[in-house]
This record gives C-alpha cells, structure tokens and sequence, in this order.
C-alpha cells in the first residue's frame, strides 16, 4: 500500500474512534447524523478504490512480467538463426549481413516485430541450408508464431497500464476528498471544543513517523490546544 495513503487510513480511523468517544458533545455542537456517515463512507470508498489500485498494479506487474519472457525468448530465437548463419556461410560477409551478424537484438517490442518479421523471411529463403546447420524446424515455427504474439503481448500490457493509471487517479480523488473531510471535522472540533485542551488533543493527527508518510506534510490544522488571546 502506498504510504501516504496508508497513513491517511491509519489517521482516519483514528479519527473515526474520536469521533465515537465525543459524539455526544459533537452533536450538540451542530454534528450531523449526514456528516458522519459521510466521513464514514469517504473512508470506506478509499478502501475500496486503494484495494482496486493495488489489483491493478499487480496486473500490470503480470503482463509486463510476461511481455518480457516473450522478448526474452523471441531474442533468443534470432540469436539461434544467427548462431545457424554462422555456421553455414562461415566469414562471408554478404550472407552473414543478410541475418544482421554484429548487430544488436533489440529489447524494443516496437523495433523487436519488425526484426522478427525480416528474420522470417531471410530463414524460409535459405531453410534448408540452415536445417543441415543447427536450426530447428521447431524454433522456426516458434519464430514465425513471434510477430503475433508479441503484438499480442504489448496490446494486453499497454491497457494494463491504462488501467493503473485510472484506478489510481480514482484513488486519488478519493484521497482527496477524504483529506477535505478530515480537514472539516477537525476544523469543527477546534470550533466545538474550544476552550477544552483535553478533547481537543485527541483529534490531533496521528504521528507519521519518521520521514513522514509519503514525503507529504499534513494538511490537516492541528487541533488548538490553547484558549485564544484576542481573535
């Protein structure tokens, strides 16, 4: 879980338990049953919404995962066409140019399709020679079967992030206007209770421990522990 968030739970639970304790002297200064269920429905939609942005990222984390095993392995399949070239056209430069012979495999899906695609192309031109020196028939139907696959792969895992990042802008706002919620009700209390150290201490925000939560300061006014000198 993402610490800020984690943290403004931890701190809105906490706040709920407050509220619970002096509900009574909260309702006689004017707290509604509405505000409460609100406040208490903010926290849950933010449960709900950190939960799904959480599934989203692992998902994203899966088809990357995946995406790259077929890269991996697609580079690996040139990599033995190559290594066949080699070991039939020895030290000839022309044939050896023609299979990309000291040229990088790229990692790149974008440049990685097309790359399969020639590569294809060059093997079914001179399959029987590179049969009779180490390439598989095998590895030549897996090297055909790449370009789609890989296609494939990258289509699954770009909606994957498309998908992380909008749960995580629907997380947000509901961070957000559970941040606007607290901000009121720990506004009402310094209102409600001033004058009353005592209560009032217990709305203060829960310690962040060090560093902070998320690298963020809080937003939230602490609660006024003093009686006002002259407003």
């Amino acid at each position: 879980m993402d610490a800020a968030i984690n943290y403004l739970l931890r701190d809105s639970g906490a706040l709920k338990s407050t509220i619970d304790l002096n509900r009574t002297g909260m309702n006689e200064g004017g707290f509604s049953d509405e505000s409460y269920i609100s406040f208490i429905g903010a926290i849950e939609d933010l449960n709900t919404k950190e939960t799904a942005q959480e599934k989203a990222v692992k998902d994203a984390g899966d088809k990357t995962a995946a995406q790259n095993e077929i890269v991996a392995g697609t580079q690996k399949l040139i990599s033995d066409v190559k290594a066949a070239a080699k070991s039939a056209y020895g030290r000839d430069k022309r044939n050896l140019s023609m299979f990309k012979i000291g040229e990088d495999i790229t990692k790149s899906v974008k440049s990685l399709i097309p790359l399969c695609s020639y590569m294809i192309e060059q093997v079914q031109e001179r399959k029987a020679v590179l049969l009779k020196n180490g390439l598989k028939q095998t590895k030549i139907d897996a090297l055909i079967a790449t370009p789609a696959q890989l296609k494939t792969a990258d289509d699954v895992q770009e909606s994957a992030k498309k998908i992380q990042k909008s749960k995580t802008l629907e997380r947000d706002a509901a961070a957000k206007e559970l941040k606007e919620q607290i901000f009121k009700i720990r506004n009402f209390a310094k209102a409600c209770f001033s004058g009353k150290p005592e209560i009032l201490v217990q709305f203060n925000p829960i310690p962040k421990g060090r560093g902070g939560a998320g690298g963020e300061e809080e937003e939230n006014p602490p609660a006024n522990t003093e009686t006002p000198k002259g407003n």
